[in-house]
């Protein structure tokens, strides 16, 4: 394969870059493969795949993109806005490693391990909040149901409506706490997609980090 084909068919896998970006990529590898004499086979088996190549490129871009915006992660965010746009960018990253991990057999254990933790990551979410809203709701039954029997039998209302009340006000802490745990389990999940988009990136070439 002759290089400018080869560096062509990269360009066209690198469309989440903007124009300036994929210039600055395209003439990077140009220059690297001109000063290391590789073409044809030898390129293919330096870099990989024109797909291979630029799914690299792209999770090792996304990594450093969200290493440069440390300071927008959820702990720092202060409103609504912010937290879905850091969530957002977080599933785009784990889109973009998935993306290339499919460029090669090699890593497709990894991709199936990653989407394991990913669904288990949603399902202990999920649980957390089912739990929560439960509890919440338990509460407030509670409390209208010790209202509502309360002229006939002061006393039980009075005891159902203070157990509802102090369930209800457990929530001040068991939000909190269940929030918490939902971002622990998601931080450790992007760790470990991380720590596979970088061994993915780097593939062991110092080359692939490129500037």
């Amino acid at each position: 394969m002759e290089n400018s084909i080869y560096f062509t068919q990269v360009k066209v896998y690198l469309n989440q870059l903007t124009v300036d970006e994929q210039e600055d990529v395209i003439r990077f590898y140009q220059e690297y493969a001109a000063d290391a004499q590789l073409s044809g086979e030898r390129l293919i088996s330096e870099l990989g795949t024109p797909k291979q190549l630029a799914r690299r490129i792209l999770v090792d871009y996304s990594l450093r993109l969200e290493e440069d915006d440390i300071h927008n992660t959820y702990e720092h965010e202060s409103t609504r806005q912010d937290r879905q746009n850091w969530i957002k960018q977080e599933f785009n990253l784990i889109s973009i490693v998935l993306e290339g991990l499919l460029t090669s057999i090699v890593w497709v254990p990894a991709m199936l391990l990653i989407l394991i933790c990913l669904f288990a990551t949603i399902g202990i979410a999920a649980i957390v909040i089912v739990a929560l809203i439960y509890y919440l709701l338990t509460g407030l039954f509670q409390i209208i149901g010790g209202l509502a029997i309360m002229p006939s039998n002061w006393a039980t209302g009075l005891y159902q409506g203070g157990i509802g009340l102090i369930i209800v006000g457990l929530q001040f802490v068991a939000w909190p706490v269940g929030v918490t745990i939902i971002r622990t389990v998601f931080r450790a999940l992007m760790r470990f997609v991380k720590y596979v988009g970088r061994r993915f990136s780097h593939k062991g070439k110092e080359v692939t980090h490129h500037a």
